[in-house]
């Protein structure tokens, strides 16, 4: 999690500094918005669920609502697919859902966890059991240790930033598309015609009046 928020940090000052504004992230034409986030919400409840030890070790539950997040998250970048990276960062989710069906979770390599100068800590129950000889596919697991971040990273994770970097620049520098007004119907005042904009006349015509009784008598009397 912090290589990811660090990525976005990156591709958010990157995109600043080439005009981008983060208001256009609000206003850009993306598909099934709610999967990414039903995806990500899960992701941070299983974070929060696995720091308290409210999760089995590897077990069903953890597993399956980690890949349940991956799955979303997929499916919204899939349903997504004309944005610039979107195929990068959905690989890399792929790569890590992959690892984590075949083992029930993420594993991570003690040698990582060694690397980092955390020699006997314990990894939290739930979502990354520790590598061994049983595990499968653990060329993808968490096998990468960046020191200054204090994480592991899988190869997933990488191929996943290759994607996050262009996908957040393109959001945040295409600007909204005009006309957004599309679809709004006139009110009856701008539905009216010219002549009915036209101030009412005030008096009647001229033509048919006839004369007040007391002129008619002054002009007899003359």
């Amino acid at each position: 999690m912090p290589f990811t928020l660090t990525v976005l940090a990156v591709a958010i000052l990157l995109s600043l500094l080439r005009g981008g504004r983060l208001g256009n992230i609000a206003h850009a034409e993306v598909t099934a918005g709610w999967l990414l986030f039903v995806g990500v919400a899960i992701q941070f409840g299983v974070n929060a669920a696995a720091g308290r030890g409210l999760l089995p070790d590897a077990g069903l539950s953890g597993w399956s609502l980690l890949l349940v997040s991956q799955l979303l998250v997929i499916a919204f970048l899939v349903a997504n697919r004309q944005l610039p990276g979107v195929w990068w960062v959905a690989a890399g989710l792929a790569l890590n859902a992959i690892v984590m069906a075949a083992n029930r979770a993420m594993p991570v390599d003690p040698a990582a966890i060694a690397a980092l100068g955390l020699d006997g800590a314990t990894v939290p129950p739930g979502k990354h059991p520790l590598l061994t000889a049983d595990t499968h596919l653990p060329w993808l697991a968490d096998i990468i240790p960046v020191p200054w971040l204090r994480s592991i990273l899988s190869v997933g994770d990488l191929v996943l930033a290759v994607g996050l970097i262009p996908m957040i620049h393109a959001l945040m520098t295409t600007p909204p598309r005009a006309g957004r007004t599309r679809g709004l119907r006139p009110t009856p005042a701008l539905r009216r015609t010219p002549e009915d904009l036209r101030p009412p006349q005030v008096g009647s015509p001229m033509t048919g009046l006839r004369p007040m009784p007391g002129l008619r008598r002054r002009r007899d009397s003359g």
